[in-house]
């Protein structure tokens, strides 16, 4: 299933709004705004990790981490920068923009530094440890007779933290951060588009990947590892799309770039890229952009849609005549069958099913409309989204398509092959069941059409 929903936020890190209207304070004066990029950053697992210490481990356990974090921020180079622990494993840093100082200045020394908790915590100094990075404005002013901070840039910066364990990052950046790099613009590679809540705009992410960092080991071909990420960019690109340079998300092919950076990235690595999984699953279980989705993207924190095996329990009529224990498990319980239907995407007026033909898989209508025809072109039927066709060349006489279906709109079919259908038993069964139960309706009809 597809884990769409960002966790809950364990952290009190809400947005502040401060007025500073002087008719409605008199005595307040405006506070100036500072340019600042926000890092969150929060350890992974904390709780596990720490659940057996002593109080006296926990207190040595927490201070050696955010001494070694403190370290690696509170340089020379860095200043004017603030790291506050918050919360045992997680720290709050704010890099505040220099005198002259641009954002592309203030943006390459977040991510500079968070480069280097990443080299930390693959070196082990460190544990595992996830970062948010975002650029924005912040406000300082007296609260209870200390100096608050106050800033929407906070909550930003904590749901990327969050999202660096969905999309396996150890960091995120959104794209004011990634564009404004002045330094290893090369490894920056795009993650994902998508809507948060509490954020009016679809938020562009990016993190980075060389030798060292995340999944990528310290002995990769560097070459090779700028050769991943042109291919990934490149299919995020499509994912995205670009209204301004008139570029419409086009998800058959950004699904199949993706396939080859994922092999490439496995042949590289040993291992997948879990953000381009992520994506693959996206793209699975909405297989065409939906309507909002060039102001939107991804909706991240709404349900899910229902899975392939939700969609054909509830829609299928066929399945439901046929169903039993072993089925209702396989349909709804275990579904890793589903990943055997593989997405195809047809225009108007494709032939999907060629009568006479030598079968090659059984399919699903995801979406779209199409229309089954005989051997004299006559119209048989017209199928909506949820149908199954292409069943009854395995289980009638001949082996043979026994119907032409032809795309009445543009469609997406999902196809499992004639090889891996024949792996699973309780699929056969269902697809047999199908087959028979739509031969007794043409025999019904052949008989209601010679009375």
């Amino acid at each position: 299933m597809l884990p769409f929903r960002i966790p809950v936020i364990r952290k009190s890190f809400k947005r502040y709004a401060m007025k500073t209207k002087t008719n409605d304070h008199p005595n307040r004066q405006p506070v100036p705004e500072e340019r600042v990029v926000v890092l969150m950053s929060d350890m992974v697992q904390y709780s596990q990790r720490t659940s057996a210490m002593s109080p006296e481990e926990l207190k040595d356990f927490i201070i050696d981490y955010h001494q070694t974090l403190r370290s690696i921020v509170d340089t020379v180079e860095n200043q004017p920068v603030e790291i506050e622990p918050s919360a045992g494993d997680g720290s709050l840093i704010v890099f505040k923009q220099r005198f002259g100082e641009d954002d592309a200045m203030i943006c390459t020394r977040a991510v500079q530094t968070a480069t280097k908790i990443a080299y930390a915590i693959t070196d082990e100094r460190i544990p595992p440890t996830r970062m948010g990075i975002f650029l924005g404005t912040l406000i300082e002013a007296e609260l209870c007779g200390k100096i608050a901070k106050f800033s929407t840039c906070f909550a930003v910066a904590n749901r990327l933290e969050e999202l660096c364990g969905h999309f396996g990052t150890t960091m995120l950046m959104d794209r004011e951060v990634a564009r404004n790099q002045t330094m290893d613009q090369q490894y920056l590679v795009s993650v994902g588009k998508f809507s948060l809540t509490s954020v009016l705009h679809p938020m562009n992410t990016f993190t980075i990947y060389r030798p060292g960092v995340h999944t990528c080991p310290w002995d990769i071909d560097e070459k090779m590892l700028l050769e991943f990420i042109r291919m990934k960019n490149e299919a995020m690109d499509l994912f995205s799309g670009n209204l301004l340079l008139g570029i419409l998300p086009d998800f058959p092919t950004v699904r199949n770039k993706l396939i080859d950076a994922q092999t490439f990235f496995i042949d590289l690595t040993g291992r997948e890229d879990l953000s381009i999984s992520r994506i693959l699953e996206y793209i699975r279980e909405t297989p065409h952009p939906a309507s909002d989705f060039n102001t939107r993207g991804m909706k991240l924190m709404e349900k899910k849609r229902d899975t392939l095996g939700d969609r054909l329990f509830h829609l299928s009529k066929q399945l439901l005549k046929a169903m039993n224990h072993d089925i209702y498990h396989t349909l709804v319980v275990d579904t890793a069958w589903e990943h055997f239907f593989k997405l195809e995407w047809h225009k108007k007026g494709t032939v999907i099913i060629q009568i006479g033909d030598e079968p090659d898989g059984i399919y699903y209508l995801d979406t779209g409309r199409a229309k089954t025809y005989n051997n004299n072109s006559e119209l048989l039927s017209t199928m909506e989204e949820g149908a199954i066709f292409g069943e009854m060349a395995y289980f009638g006489d001949g082996r043979k398509r026994t119907a032409t279906v032809i795309a009445d709109s543009d469609v997406v079919v999902r196809r499992i092959s004639t090889k891996d259908f024949s792996k699973l038993p309780v699929i056969i069964e269902i697809f047999r069941k199908i087959a028979e139960a739509r031969k007794n309706e043409i025999k019904q009809m052949d008989s209601n059409s010679s009375i």
